[in-house]
């Protein structure tokens, strides 16, 4: 098989696959989440729980170490919109703004920062 065989394989195999269809209740309920990265060039990590409701709007908490320095009981919430594409953007209560996708039927979401000068990654993990 040539290669410009395998690859029309691939994309008609990828054409097949119906198109994704999500919207905001499409990510409901609790998620458990990680971030890692820098802002403004320190590094950053944290963890903790987010709670969506199906209607655009959402509530966290967790810990954080942001260049050594360690916060407990961070709190945070937001809001967010999901495109039928099973895109995501979410905007924080201090409009910091991520970009993400769908994953797996709501159970896992992955984001990026998108804000100047931050460098963060974030997964979210269904809980319940």
């Amino acid at each position: 098989m040539s290669a410009l065989t395998i690859s029309d394989a691939i994309s008609q195999k990828v054409n097949a696959e119906p198109a994704p269809s999500c919207n905001n209740a499409t990510i409901t309920g609790s998620y458990g989440f990680k971030a890692t990265g820098t802002i403004i060039g320190s590094p950053i990590a944290s963890v903790g729980l987010v709670k969506v409701d199906g209607r655009g709007n959402f509530q966290s908490i967790g810990g954080a170490s942001v260049d050594g320095t360690v916060r407990t009981n961070e709190t945070g919430s937001g809001t967010y919109s999901v495109k039928q594409d099973c895109t995501v953007q979410i905007v924080t209560s201090d409009g910091s703004t991520y970009s993400g996708v769908i994953v797996d039927g709501g159970k896992e979401i992955v984001f990026i920062a998108t804000v100047p000068g931050t460098v963060v990654v974030e997964t979210w993990k269904k809980v319940n």
